[in-house]
């Protein structure tokens, strides 16, 4: 398979953060080099368009400071030597004081509370190193119990889906409308033992009939606010009259429109995390309690 390599030549200090953009567009792996980040994606995959997207976001970079100057070249590649390379510099994830996310070639000491996460990068969004995931994570911890049930909306590579089993809940359902998303989580559900207990469904949350008349003690969404607002009625109906709504995906400009989504529909913000990313951005997760 040919794959895109977008070359991006930008200072350091900003890399990470950018990263964690370039997933949200579906880039599926990473290298570094003294004077620039590589990203890859298959090329049947590339849009024009992304293009225009990450040269936007640089500018803002520039427009902030955080950056002097960039530039941006993109090639086709096969992907055999750098995936190795990539696969060598990931590191695990650790979140709280015993979660401890990492890809399946990474073997880790440990200790028997551990939450021990399998996550292998593909396609999917959700390998753990974005703020927005980290923080669905804290807020996972902090309204979980035994036996709770989640419903994970825009599950991507499953990765809150995974975590929140592995905290004790069951059932566990994911779902996903784009179908290489549903795969790479089916597979991620595989290597973590889970398989069973986690069900995955691709589609519209709407026109998945299994679910459509379930509510869930905890709802989940790690989405941009566009498209929670769009689908809040519906994801809603299927929290229990004393479950949770937990969002992210949020800037600190959301809270709002959040906050009056969940009004109108009897929802009240019992907490809300805020993380500022190397970008100046100011990210955000809110748990809400149905009244």
């Amino acid at each position: 398979m040919i794959y895109k390599e977008l070359i991006i030549y930008v200072d350091e200090s900003v890399r990470e953060s950018l990263i964690g953009d370039l997933l949200m567009l579906n880039f599926e792996s990473f290298t570094d080099s003294d004077q620039a980040l590589h990203a890859f994606m298959p090329s049947n995959r590339w849009d024009d368009s992304l293009y225009k997207k990450i040269g936007k976001k640089l500018e803002s970079y520039q427009t902030q400071g955080l950056i002097q100057s960039y530039k941006l070249e993109v090639q086709g590649v096969h992907p055999q030597n750098w995936q190795e390379q990539w696969e060598r510099t990931i590191e695990p994830i650790y979140i709280g004081k015993n979660i401890i996310i990492h890809p399946s070639w990474q073997t880790i000491d440990a200790s028997d509370d551990t939450i021990d996460v399998i996550i292998d990068p593909k396609m999917s969004f959700g390998t753990g190193h974005h703020e927005t995931t980290q923080m669905m994570i804290e807020l996972l911890r902090d309204y979980m119990g035994p036996g709770k049930s989640v419903l994970d909306v825009g599950t991507g590579s499953g990765i809150l889906a995974i975590v929140a089993a592995k905290m004790g809940a069951g059932p566990v359902v994911g779902i996903d409308t784009d179908q290489d998303a549903i795969n790479d989580a089916l597979e991620n559900c595989r290597i973590n033992g889970l398989q069973n207990i986690i069900r995955m469904y691709t589609g519209e949350l709407a026109a998945i009939s299994d679910i459509a008349s379930i509510s869930f003690d905890l709802v989940i969404a790690n989405i941009e606010r566009k498209t929670i607002l769009e689908m809040f009625d519906l994801i809603t109906m299927h929290v229990s009259k004393t479950g949770m709504l937990l969002l992210s995906g949020l800037l600190e400009e959301d809270y709002q429109y959040i906050e009056q989504a969940g009004i109108r529909k009897k929802l009240s913000i019992e907490k809300t995390i805020k993380r500022q990313s190397k970008t100046a951005d100011t990210w955000i997760a809110i748990a809400l309690q149905k009244q």
